[in-house]
C-alpha cells in the first residue's frame, strides 16, 4: 500500500465503530464505568493528552513529527508557575508567558528542520532534552506548587456541574485546528507539502516558512496542554507525563494520520483520544497497574502500525471481505 494513500473516510467509520464497541463492552464489564464520577473524571483527564495529540497532528501531516511536545508543555507550565509565584502584580502575565514559550520552542524546532535541514525526529528528540533540561534548571528539581486559587480552580471547573471546562477548551482548539487545516491557505499548503514536497516546491509553496509556522502552532497547542495540566494538578514539574509521548503518537497513528505525511484529520484524533481514554479508564477500573498500561499501549502501537503496513488503513467492511470464504 502507498503510505500516502488517503483512506480517511473508511478509517473514521471503522474507528467510530471500534470506539462504540469498546464503550459498550466496558459498560457491560463494569457497572462503575458509566457512573457520573467516572465519566466526569475522563472529561478532566483526556483534554491533556488530547491537546498534545492535536499539537503533533499538523507536524505529522507535514511529513515530520514533534517528539518535544510534552517537554514544551512542561516548560510552559513551569514558566507560568514561576510568573504566578513572582507576585500578584505580574501574575496576569503567566498565561501569555506560557503560551509565548510554546510559540518560541515550536518555532525553534521549525528553524532546526527548515534551515539546518535536520530530520524532524532527530531535531525534536534533541530539543525535547534541551527543553526538559531548561525546565530542570529553572525548578532545580522539585515541582513548583502553591499556585493561586483563581488559577487552579480553572482545572476543576464544570459548566452546569456536568461539563468540565478543560473539555470545552479541547473542543474549541480542535475546532480551530480543523478550520485551519481544511479552510485556510496554510492548511492546503501543509497537505500538499506533506503529500509531495517536490510538487509543493514547484507550486511555489514557501516550504521553510510553512515548516516554522506548523511547528510554532504545535508548540502553542502543547503550551495550552501544559497550562491545563498546571491548573488541574496544581504543580509544575519538568518530567510530568513522561509516558504521554507514547500515547500521543499512538493516538495519531490510530487516528489514521499518515506517518509519511499528507493525510490526517482532527476528527480522527478526537475519536482516537476518546477510544484510548475508554481503554485507559477500563484498565484502571479492572485494576491494571500503570506499568501494565504502558506495556499495553506500546504493544497496541506496534500492532496498529503493523496492520497498516500490511493492509492499509483499517476498514471494517474490507476486513470482513478479506476474511470471507471464496465461493
Amino acid at each position: 500500500m502507498d503510505a500516502r494513500q488517503d483512506t480517511t473516510g473508511s478509517h473514521l467509520r471503522s474507528l467510530g465503530i471500534l470506539t462504540a464497541l469498546i464503550f459498550v463492552a466496558l459498560a457491560i464489564a463494569s457497572p462503575t464505568f458509566l457512573s457520573s464520577s467516572n465519566l466526569q473524571s475522563m472529561g478532566f483527564q483526556f483534554p491533556e493528552f488530547g491537546l498534545l495529540s492535536l499539537a503533533v497532528l499538523p507536524t505529522m501531516i507535514s511529513g515530520g513529527i514533534d517528539l518535544s511536545v510534552v517537554a514544551i508543555a512542561n516548560l510552559a507550565s513551569i514558566v507560568a508557575a514561576v510568573t504566578m509565584k513572582a507576585g500578584p502584580e505580574v501574575a496576569w502575565l503567566a498565561i501569555p508567558a506560557g503560551l509565548a514559550v510554546g510559540l518560541v520552542c515550536g518555532a525553534f524546532n521549525g528553524f532546526l528542520i527548515a534551515y539546518l535541514r535536520l530530520p524532524p525526529i532527530l531535531a525534536t528528540l534533541g530539543s525535547m532534552q534541551l527543553f526538559a533540561g531548561i525546565g530542570i534548571i529553572i525548578t532545580r528539581g522539585p515541582a513548583i506548587t502553591g499556585l493561586p486559587d483563581w488559577y487552579t480552580a480553572f482545572g476543576n471547573w464544570t459548566i452546569g456541574g456536568v461539563l468540565p471546562l478543560p473539555l470545552v477548551l479541547f473542543a474549541l482548539v480542535a475546532s480551530g485546528l480543523a478550520f485551519l487545516l481544511r479552510r485556510t491557505p496554510v492548511g492546503m499548503r501543509l497537505r500538499l507539502f506533506g503529500a509531495n514536497p517536490v510538487a509543493a516546491d514547484f507550486a511555489g509553496v514557501p516550504g521553510k516558512k510553512l515548516i516554522i509556522q506548523i511547528y510554532a502552532i504545535a508548540g502553542f497547542i502543547a503550551a495550552l496542554a501544559g497550562l491545563v495540566v498546571l491548573a488541574r494538578v496544581n504543580s509544575a514539574n519538568a518530567d510530568y507525563g513522561s509516558s504521554y509521548l507514547l500515547l500521543v503518537i499512538l493516538i495519531n497513528i490510530l487516528a489514521g494520520v499518515s506517518p509519511a505525511g499528507g493525510f490526517g484529520t482532527v476528527t480522527g484524533v478526537a475519536l482516537a483520544v476518546i477510544c484510548l481514554q475508554f481503554i485507559s479508564s477500563g484498565l484502571n477500573i479492572l485494576s491494571f497497574s500503570a506499568f501494565s498500561r504502558d506495556l499495553f499501549f506500546g504493544g497496541l502501537l506496534i500492532a496498529v502500525m503493523s496492520y497498516r503496513a500490511a493492509f492499509g488503513s483499517f476498514d471494517v467492511k474490507a476486513f470482513f471481505k478479506r476474511k470471507a470464504p471464496q465461493s
